[in-house]
């Protein structure tokens, strides 16, 4: 049978609750394995709340943190509220972590250190698990209500080499955000296996998610226009020196002008920095023709165990965008 990664795709918490969860709804009929529902507590609704609401109004479809960080959420309650919700819907929880972005820019903080977010990590699978963990303080403490350990898998976000190599040490998988081309996927599966090997973990048993900004249009500069903020927030966190030329200063640019209360803006002022050749190398855009040979292409990429879309922005609403995905991309991808 040939490789074919599952798909999942992101869903922004600033719509009112009905729709999300309508959304979602949508999602599972048109076969998603997964959504992940963004944590930023300023701009998005609550994510623990939008976890339980889609879980309660769905039956199949597996639902995400995508991504929660220990700059706002302490281990001990996020483990527990992840718990619960896999105790009332097994199987169905994933968990994804990173360091932070518009979670707490818009709180003047910083993203957590990777010291923090492994220390995080460790004890959020070990309290999982139904194990005793020390934190910060020297206190120990477990889950006392659990009645069993959880099995819910927890994949870490990165968007450079010390994150990835952390991602592959700690977690039970990699949400790569470091583009779609083969090259940058490359990159990261490289960085993925020296963390692996460092850990004498074996990388081919880690998760591989790549994090995949999706603008679809009638046109081809529709579908470009739809995707620049998400490739905006997608970079953000990239190394200068990958870039050259006028791109490195527009990115350089991004990092200095990024409006983080507009980070789930579908066309916010820092997205025209993003250049044509950028979205090209880091999403999946144009009109429905475009769509499906760009996502067919990086699907076949063979180490990848899940394609997700972040697909908020434009024109158009995710409701909008999920039926268009049904009507001329999903069928011809084989979903």
């Amino acid at each position: 049978m040939p490789h074919r990664p599952k798909l999942g795709i992101a869903l922004w918490g600033t719509h009112p609750m009905p729709q999300l969860i309508k959304q979602v709804q949508i999602a599972e009929a048109l076969g998603f394995e997964s959504v992940w529902v963004i944590d930023s507590q300023l701009i998005c609704r609550d994510v623990f709340v939008t976890l339980a609401a889609c879980l309660a109004n769905t039956s199949r479809i597996k639902l995400a943190t995508g991504v929660t960080q220990p700059k706002t959420r302490h281990v001990s309650a996020a483990a527990s509220a992840l718990a619960t919700l896999e105790e009332c819907y097994p199987g169905r929880v994933l968990v994804g972590v990173g360091t932070g972005f518009s979670s707490v820019r818009t709180l003047g903080m910083r993203a957590a250190k990777a010291s923090e977010l492994e220390a995080f990590v460790t004890r959020l699978r070990k309290l999982l698990r139904k194990q005793e963990v020390e934190f910060e303080n020297g206190a120990r403490g477990s889950i006392t209500w659990m009645e069993r350990p959880s099995d819910a898998p927890v994949f870490v976000a990165a968007s450079g080499p010390r994150m990835t190599r952390l991602a592959a040490s700690t977690s039970d998988g990699v949400i790569l955000l470091q583009g779609v081309a083969n090259d940058l996927l490359d990159r990261g599966i490289d960085w993925m296996t020296e963390g692996a090997k460092a850990a004498d973990r074996e990388a081919n048993e880690l998760s591989v998610t790549c994090w995949t900004p999706l603008g679809i249009g009638e046109t081809s500069a529709a579908g470009r226009d739809d995707v620049r903020a998400r490739v905006a927030s997608s970079i953000m966190q990239a190394n200068p020196d990958w870039f050259e030329g006028e791109e490195r200063e527009s990115l350089l640019r991004l990092r200095s002008s990024y409006d983080s209360y507009k980070h789930a803006s579908s066309k916010p002022d820092h997205s025209s920095l993003i250049s044509d050749r950028m979205i090209e190398r880091y999403a999946v855009s144009g009109d429905a023709a475009e769509i499906v040979d760009q996502l067919a292409s990086l699907m076949a990429y063979p180490r990848l165990d899940r394609v997700v879309l972040s697909c908020q922005g434009g024109s158009t609403s995710l409701d909008d965008v999920l039926r268009r995905l049904e009507k001329s991309v999903l069928p011809k991808i084989g979903i």
